[in-house]
């Protein structure tokens, strides 16, 4: 289920630093003088790196010269070889290419899909180029047919590769460098690798996770020694790639078991290690806080750094003040609508209906998403108009159908609230005479909305250890939502949203085919453009953000329509292929639109997962029936 990249919510502004320029350069100014005085065997590991890059050369060379004269059936049996010794040999390099030149790799390895390029001026769709691109016409029904395309892309690979071991060659690194960069891409394995993300057509995806594996296991060989912690890594490491290498099919493996009792404890001997050897972290913020050691721990992730760059903290006057004004209708034009009219908070924050209606009585054009974990993506609103929490405040605020409402007015009538005035000053430190600005009440509502956060569900506390608390049925429905499902490569894990994994610093759009109304043939596409409104790029057309599905038992009806009232109506649209299964054409349709093949049982198991991602504590929803 892969997704149209959609590049324009990197929070290029936030709190989150990127580790290299998205030129693929080296590290920034800072970052590079740190690495000046690089330990011995962080010079060792990167000399382990670049001999991973010149070997991933010689096999990208190799698939290149067998392509050249691809024109047999035995020319096609050889070409895949190479291509599968060749992307086995990237994912060995891959903990260093992501990490210092994140845009070469992703040119390497990258969706096959378009990415749409959004800046000031006008969108550029680029041609996705690479390995995934490769593979699709490889492993497709006629690839002697495809011998022109295949030329050209394994030119451009040769000539990205040529990129790479140009760039790692004066590259530096540090200690603390190399084992962020283990943890980063154990995390990567965990969340894109063995769900399928990055290998929907060879299906290889446990092989090569395998091989991942094996360039973290060589990477960290500098730093071996004989202490208990390197005894249990070594052996969680020896068990987890056994398990890799069964020959199990990727659909038919346990994941909730590898997750459970193999990457989660590997991450946290992992961490063990570097704590026993006295290795820092990098001096970096980002989501996937620096000291947490799996992506699944309690709190792993930091909701801050998706904040702008001068975003208030959560300070709990901020967060008080924020709910107040979350309830005051007095932030609408004619003081008859609050935030909690449509978000309500025995109703998870949703209104429980197909779509609400404007301040005229139309009906609005979109569902009322949950703002539950709304603080823990990057875009906000379903075709992501807005980056940051603060915009949309001010868009719903300001808009005409809504509210109505002008922050600049607002700001004026609260300021006559001398209590409410008093909260402003005593919240934001304010020393003028003017204690409420349209910036602070932007900043308390967001603050407010960060703190609704909640990534404790019984799934969560599973993962962590307590696997006790999650039924067969809802165990062997995570494997369907990761496995024969593939739901976890579009809702990725842990957030179970369609920002990325493991740095979170962009969001997907998907484009599903989604009907007027919940239909199983003769469909209707719904007429809603979505993300097409802003972009204007063709890629765009019906195109919506992927949503969190954590409480996603409390949140219906469902898409950004409304149109399925029910999660069972939900994953049947998706067994049928999406769009395409009940009839509807899109030239752009980025489900894929085979059927899922999914029995009655593995429907009910999959729904039975995602009730159990609820969590709600403290928040005064009302328990789904």
């Amino acid at each position: 289920m892969m997704n149209v990249r959609f590049s324009g919510q990197l929070i290029l502004a936030g709190a989150v630093t990127v580790l290299a320029a998205c030129s693929g350069g080296a590290l920034s100014d800072k970052a590079a003088t740190a690495t000046a005085a690089g330990d011995e065997r962080a010079r060792e590991t990167m000399q382990i790196w670049r001999a991973h890059v010149d070997t991933l050369a010689l096999h990208v060379a190799a698939l290149d010269s067998i392509v050249r004269v691809l024109e047999t059936p035995a020319h096609v049996t050889d070409a895949r070889a190479a291509f599968e010794a060749a992307r086995t040999s990237y994912k060995r390099a891959e903990m260093a290419l992501e990490y210092y030149y994140p845009s070469t790799s992703r040119g390497m390895n990258g969706p096959a899909l378009p990415e749409v390029e959004e800046t000031e001026g006008p969108e550029t769709v680029v041609s996705p180029t690479g390995f995934q691109v490769i593979e699709e016409a490889l492993y497709g029904d006629d690839p002697v047919a495809e011998r022109e395309a295949l030329r050209s892309e394994t030119g451009t690979l040769v000539t990205l590769v040529t990129r790479a071991r140009t760039m790692i060659a004066p590259q530096q690194t540090t200690d603390a460098h190399v084992w962020d960069a283990a943890k980063l891409e154990l995390a990567r394995i965990v969340t894109l690798g063995v769900t399928g993300f990055d290998s929907p057509v060879a299906d290889r995806s446990l092989p090569e996770a395998d091989a991942a594996l094996e360039g973290i296991a060589r990477a960290l060989a500098p730093y071996r020694d004989a202490s208990r912690e390197w005894s249990a890594l070594d052996s969680l490491l020896r068990d987890t790639r056994t398990t890799l290498r069964g020959g199990t099919a990727r659909a038919a493996l346990d994941h909730f078991a590898f997750v459970t009792h193999h990457a989660q404890p590997l991450a946290h001997a992992l961490h063990a290690v570097r704590t026993g050897l006295g290795v820092g972290v990098p001096p970096e913020r980002r989501a996937f806080r620096m000291t947490a050691a799996s992506l699944f721990d309690s709190a792993a992730i930091d909701v801050m750094a998706f904040a702008p760059a001068n975003g208030d903290s959560l300070d709990a006057r901020h967060v008080a003040l924020g709910r107040a004004l979350f309830a005051d209708a007095r932030l609408s034009g004619d003081g008859r609508r609050a935030c909690v009219s449509c978000h309500i908070p025995e109703r998870a924050f949703t209104d429980g209906m197909r779509v609400n209606r404007a301040r005229g009585g139309a009906e609005l054009a979109r569902n009322t998403p949950t703002v539950i974990n709304s603080g823990v993506q990057v875009g906000v609103f379903s075709d992501l108009r807005t980056t940051y929490l603060e915009d949309q405040v001010t868009d719903v605020v300001e808009n005409v159908d809504e509210m109505h409402g002008s922050l600049t007015v607002i700001a004026g009538r609260l300021e006559g609230d001398r209590a409410l005035a008093r909260q402003f000053r005593a919240a934001f430190g304010a020393r003028t005479d003017t204690a409420v600005t349209p910036a602070r009440i932007r900043s308390a509502l967001a603050a407010y909305q960060r703190s609704l956060t909640r990534l404790d569900s019984r799934v969560d506390r599973a993962i962590r250890g307590d696997t006790a608390v999650l039924s067969a049925d809802e165990r062997a429905g995570f494997n369907v939502f990761v496995g024969k499902g593939k739901c976890a490569t579009c809702h990725f894990l842990p957030l179970t949203n369609g920002t990325v994994p493991p740095m979170f610093q962009k969001s997907e759009v998907e484009v599903l085919g989604t009907p007027r109304a919940a239909v199983t043939a003769g469909g209707t596409v719904d007429p809603d453009l979505g993300r097409f409104r802003l972009s204007h790029a063709a890629p765009h057309r019906h195109a919506f953000r992927t949503p969190s599905l954590r409480n996603v038992a409390l949140t219906a009806p469902y898409m950004h329509n409304g149109a399925y009232p029910t999660l069972e109506s939900v994953v049947d649209f998706y067994n049928r292929g999406g769009g395409t299964g009940i009839g509807i054409q899109l030239d752009n349709q980025t489900l894929p639109p085979d059927r899922l093949n999914l029995t009655a049982g593995e429907q009910r198991q999959l729904v039975a997962f995602m009730k159990a991602l609820t969590d709600t504590t403290g928040l005064g929803t009302k328990p789904a029936k």
